[in-house]
């Protein structure tokens, strides 16, 4: 239990909250491919695979926040703190590249100055490509009557045997209901004074992300010294869309609810990634 103090010139109590008492285990195999510049041409290339295990979320004591991971376990129980992380994500893919479009003076083909130059010079495209696994799920009931003083929550099991799933998360409908099998957890009338035998994190996971940005600049010079750049941008350029916890794009947390004792368990929460964005741009280079 964290350390607690009194301080009579203070209202309340001050607790000790940095324990330092986490361990995590992080093991990964990381494949990095590079394309150095030639003919106008640059290509880098990153992929893990990873696994990252840990008993704690945050250096702050686990018996004083409860905010869906920490403190859902007696600190009197800390090996069942052990398992993924919320940020566990297996696989995780990054590509960045860029090329120098071949028309225009210099170039391989339409090799002329002037106008067509002008038009069809000096162009390059770039792109950032990103894709990883989804996340994990974790449990919870709402219904919960365990007293505070014993600093733990109900966690749901799920019954062995039974599908947790009610529809496939690479097809999911959110028109067609829940996401989620309720009947493959510990009922919510199970949580009387009893804190269930489900996992801090499960590795139960949804919704894997992927994402294109794209961009094409044109280099003008007027002078010597002084140019422009005209940039034309498109962020999600393939206007993809996935469920997300609210306020996030796609990096972790809910995408659905996962409180047992709600009636709207397993449903999707109403946030998608961000759409689509075209924007225009110009710059002046001196």
């Amino acid at each position: 239990m964290p350390e607690v103090t009194a301080f009579f010139q203070f209202p309340g109590e001050k607790s000790g909250l940095n324990e330092n008492a986490g361990n995590s285990t992080y093991h990964s195999l990381q494949i990095k491919a590079e394309k150095r510049v030639s003919h106008g041409v640059w290509v880098l290339a990153n992929y893990t695979l990873a696994k990252d295990l840990t008993n704690t979320s945050s250096i702050q004591s686990s018996t004083e926040f409860w905010y869906g991971l920490a403190g859902v376990f007696s600190p009197y129980e800390r090996k069942r703190n052990k398992g993924y992380s919320a940020g566990d994500n297996p696989q995780y893919f990054t590509l960045s590249a860029t090329y120098d479009l071949p028309f225009g003076e210099g170039k391989r083909f339409l090799n002329k100055a002037g106008i067509v130059n002008g038009v069809l010079g000096g162009w390059q495209a770039a792109t950032i490509i990103h894709a990883n696994a989804g996340w994990p799920l974790w449990f919870r009931s709402g219904s919960c009557n365990i007293p505070g003083q014993f600093a733990e929550s109900c966690i749901p099991g799920i019954i062995p045997g039974a599908n947790p799933f009610a529809q496939n998360p690479g097809s999911f409908d959110p028109g067609k209901g829940s996401l989620l099998n309720a009947a493959a957890f510990e009922a919510p009338t199970d949580f009387n004074f009893y804190q269930g035998n489900g996992t801090k994190i499960t590795s139960l996971r949804v919704f894997p992300y992927r994402n294109q940005d794209f961009v094409l600049t044109k280099q003008i010079r007027f002078t010597e010294k002084v140019g422009m750049q005209v940039r034309v941008e498109a962020f999600n350029l393939w206007n993809w869309h996935f469920f997300t916890p609210p306020g996030s794009n796609g990096t972790g947390a809910q995408s659905v609810n996962t409180d047992v004792s709600s009636p709207t368990f397993g449903a999707w929460p109403g946030s998608v990634s961000y759409p689509r964005v075209l924007q225009i741009g110009a710059k002046i280079l001196f």
